[in-house]
């Protein structure tokens, strides 16, 4: 039905004035919220959902993932980065990642996002025409790249060939409702000034952004001094990459000065906390970040060193590690913390104009939240709710573009116990590969 009307629901907007509906009403046609009010509103011909007791609110925008890595959960863990990486990771991908692989392990990512509140993703790997196919069959929001880097890769064997992908996707996909080709460059540390030139390139020319990780770790901070005589944000503006048009993952090794200067250039941040910890990399300052004037969405990072891509725990995660950085327990409040998941996560890869917040105009992306569960109750104020007491299991119903990929837990689009066990079997039978 093109007309869906949700009634008697509690809405968080997240909009500019962070306007909420103590018992509101949304009505979505076209796949566009045509109106959100706190009276009662009359629609013929409308598919009408009673949320009584429900929250509304956007769907979880994840700004840094690699989906394909539910290949490798739980592959190589308790390992520091660079080590996990390049001793570890580098070499089971070129083992083990295929497009077929690919498929699979997206399939599952998509089942695990959908059913945590992730309406939207990110995302910087290999094969990404196929990433965009299971997206989109799922009927996911996102934004693809392939990962442009210095050496071979599953995906292509020379950067020629990974630029031709990258251009391959943008003729592809520019115009799609839900897939967004962007751009991505590695790092600094695995691709040269050329190739982050040329990525920058690419970008400007098809009108998209570029992710880059940045400043994951202090030992890639020092080999970006030894090599350049600057810090790793300082070097990306001596090469006029640093702009509006950028999102840079991570971000955990920041000097006040990067963070002044990436607010003032409008470049964005992509705060994977639990990654971060887990890879012992360090406890980005995103407090101070915001302060500065950064947009800073939240990430999950992959599974193979997050282990999950639960946004609910992932906002948790960065309000909570920002308070016991800091000392301070009014560092990133729950508010702010429910801001960067949504709204600020839609602006920091370039679709906050198109979801994160609950508004009149844009896209139909939002999750139903089942907020008189027993972890939940009572309510003193939602905001604290949502970001310190829910969990991924509260969250009941799932839309994206109008049209519900999750249904009171039930998924409609794609088949969990096929999928999962998809993978076990891919798994079994590529176990001599592992």
């Amino acid at each position: 039905m093109n007309k869906k009307l949700l009634i008697n629901a509690r809405i968080l907007t997240m909009n500019a004035r962070m306007e909420t509906y103590p018992c509101g009403n949304i009505l979505i046609e076209g796949g566009r919220i045509r109106e959100v009010s706190g009276e009662r509103l009359e629609v013929a011909d409308a598919e009408v959902t009673d949320v009584q007791g429900m929250v509304v609110l956007p769907g979880f925008i994840n700004v840094h993932t690699h989906l394909p890595m539910t290949l490798l959960r739980g592959y190589a863990d308790d390992l520091p980065l660079h080590e996990w990486l390049t001793e570890h990771i580098f070499p089971a991908e070129a083992r083990m990642v295929t497009e077929e692989s690919v498929r699979v392990g997206v399939r599952l990512a998509l089942v695990e996002m959908i059913k945590s509140g992730t309406t939207c993703f990110n995302d910087m790997y290999f094969f990404e025409d196929a990433v965009a196919e299971e997206a989109r069959k799922a009927g996911m929001r996102g934004v693809v790249g392939e990962s442009l880097i210095d050496f071979p890769t599953p995906g292509f064997k020379t950067l020629e060939e990974g630029v031709r992908q990258t251009e391959a996707l943008m003729r592809k996909w520019q115009g799609d409702d839900r897939i967004t080709p962007g751009v991505c460059a590695h790092a600094l540390y695995t691709c040269s000034a050329e190739t982050l030139r040329r990525a920058k390139g690419l970008a400007d020319r098809w009108n998209t952004r570029l992710q880059v990780h940045v400043a994951e770790t202090r030992r890639e901070v020092e080999v970006i001094r030894e090599r350049t005589g600057m810090t790793p944000v300082h070097y990306l503006d001596l090469l006029d990459i640093l702009d509006s048009r950028m999102m840079a993952a991570h971000c955990v090794w920041l000097t006040p000065e990067e963070m002044e200067l990436m607010a003032r250039r409008g470049a964005a941040m992509g705060h994977c906390p639990k990654s971060n910890l887990k890879l012992g990399s360090g406890m980005a300052d995103t407090d101070r970040c915001i302060k500065a004037g950064m947009t800073v969405g939240l990430g999950t990072d992959g599974t193979a060193s997050n282990n999950t891509l639960d946004m609910v725990e992932e906002m948790r995660f960065a309000a909570l590690v920002a308070k016991g950085r800091n000392g301070d327990p009014t560092a990133l409040d729950a508010r702010t913390a429910l801001r960067m998941a949504t709204i600020e996560g839609a602006r920091a890869i370039g679709l906050g104009e198109v979801t994160g917040s609950i508004e009149a105009g844009k896209r139909a992306d939002l999750i139903v939240v089942h907020a008189d569960a027993s972890n939940m109750v009572p309510v003193y104020d939602i905001y604290s709710a949502v970001v310190y007491a829910m969990n991924s299991k509260n969250i009941y119903s799932s839309m994206v573009e109008g049209e519900w990929l999750m249904k009171g837990r039930q998924l409609t689009t794609l088949d969990k116990d096929a999928v999962v066990a998809e993978m076990i079997n891919y798994i079994k039978r590529h176990k001599n590969n592992a």
